[in-house]
């Protein structure tokens, strides 16, 4: 009778556990994710049941917030037909705000980690909500214009949703044609205007750009035949595999500190200088963009913050691909790179500063490939980050955990 009942919970374990390969297919088990993989969750879920720290600690804060996030959004206004960003708020509409992208991509997480389709379900309604939308113009203007805000709110809140999608493949409620209504959505859509952002900006909108349109390019390559069209600043028409090509290549070259990327900086040094600064956010704020140091920890502190935990989201998607040249990029006079913006912030020998909470997220991803002990000093001195993160380095405590109380790193 025993063994009989212990089978019963085995099988009923395996019939919840959304990374079987009963209902994930084949190729599931060797997808990479974006920035975590279902095999990684699967782990993740088996040590937190377990009770071992920090994953038990971990997933239920985290389930926590979900659920506390999913009952919130049941009251948000509905998303449908042509999108007008109100006070050209980085919050509006509440879907491609942080809250939304938390939303989506923190629900395809749940599923994995709980194996209750209502995540999965809430993860799915929440995409292809997007699909009839369009426009994103601010709310003051008549027309869509290049610069408008939508274009960083696609770009930063947008581009988790890609991370859902990703993760709900091979669920059986995920269709082939959800998939490809999301795809043409993205292709039709969100692409043209971040790539805009990419190919324009130098500063975090940039940043997010470049990320938001290699991640949408790599999404549609089981499209090879299709066509990515970009509007301006130049026309251009491109295959998947251009588009991704391209764009890696543009966050790339974004660091840089030469005269022919400077992009549409609006100071006289730009790029990610060789002591770690970021001139293009430190004007933000009232520190010199040539100091050596953030005296303060205003505007300028922040935003180079943002800069650096959307540039690590990036950086780890490669990772993921086999690819890390975002984060092993330095140029010949030390520039350029991003473990040196993270050093410029966080272990500077004339003054540092915390990363937020939200953004400390990053520091998890970052630590994870660099092992570098100053993001590790960082993030026991400031304390461990919020759950969530902040806008595309999301979850970042959950899927790439530390246990900060331990020696053995």
């Amino acid at each position: 009778m025993k063994s009989s009942f212990f089978l019963f919970l085995v099988i009923l374990l395996i019939a919840c556990d959304p990374t079987t390969k009963s209902d994930r297919g084949p190729a599931a088990d060797d997808a990479k994710g974006v920035l975590v993989s279902p095999k990684e969750l699967s782990e993740i879920r088996k040590l937190a049941a377990e009770g071992v720290e920090p994953h038990q600690t971990n997933v239920t804060e985290f389930l926590k917030f979900i659920d506390t996030l999913m009952a919130a959004s049941a009251s948000w206004e509905e998303l449908s037909g042509e999108v007008v960003v109100v006070g050209r708020s980085s919050q509006n509409p509440v879907q491609i705000s942080s809250s939304g992208g938390k939303l989506a991509y923190g629900t395809a997480l749940a599923w994995h980690l709980t194996g209750d389709p209502k995540y999965a379900r809430k993860s799915r309604s929440v995409i292809l909500d997007l699909t009839d939308t369009y426009g994103y113009r601010n709310a003051e203007e008549e027309s869509f214009h290049w610069g408008a805000q939508g274009i960083l709110n696609l770009s930063r809140g947008g581009t988790p949703y890609i991370y859902a999608a990703d993760l709900l493949e091979g669920w059986e409620g995920w269709s082939a044609e959800d998939r490809l209504s999301y795809q043409v959505w993205l292709r039709d859509v969100m692409y043209p205007k971040v790539a805009w952002a990419s190919r324009f900006r130098k500063n975090n909108w940039g940043v997010a750009g470049s990320f938001s349109a290699a991640l949408i390019a790599w999404y549609l390559m089981d499209h090879p035949d299709w066509r990515l069209e970009e509007l301006s600043p130049v026309e251009l028409s491109l295959s998947p595999k251009e588009a991704f090509d391209a764009h890696n290549q543009y966050q790339i070259h974004r660091m840089k500190t030469t005269e022919e990327w400077k992009m549409d900086a609006k100071v006289d040094i730009w790029g990610i200088l060789p002591h770690g600064g970021i001139p293009e956010e430190i004007r933000r704020g009232d520190d010199p963009i040539d100091g050596d140091h953030l005296p303060t920890d205003g505007s300028g502190t922040h935003y180079t913050m943002t800069h650096i935990e959307h540039l690590t989201a990036h950086a780890e998607f490669l990772r993921r691909l086999g690819d890390t040249s975002i984060y092993d990029n330095v140029e010949e006079d030390g520039s350029g790179s991003l473990l040196q913006a993270y050093l410029f912030v966080i272990e500077n020998p004339i003054k540092s500063h915390c990363f937020t909470s939200a953004r400390r997220n990053a520091l998890y991803l970052a630590y994870d490939y660099y092992k570098h002990p100053a993001l590790l000093r960082s993030l026991r001195e400031c304390g461990p980050s919020n759950i969530q993160g902040q806008r595309m380095a999301l979850y970042g405590r959950l899927t790439h955990p530390l246990d900060l109380s331990s020696d053995n790193h």
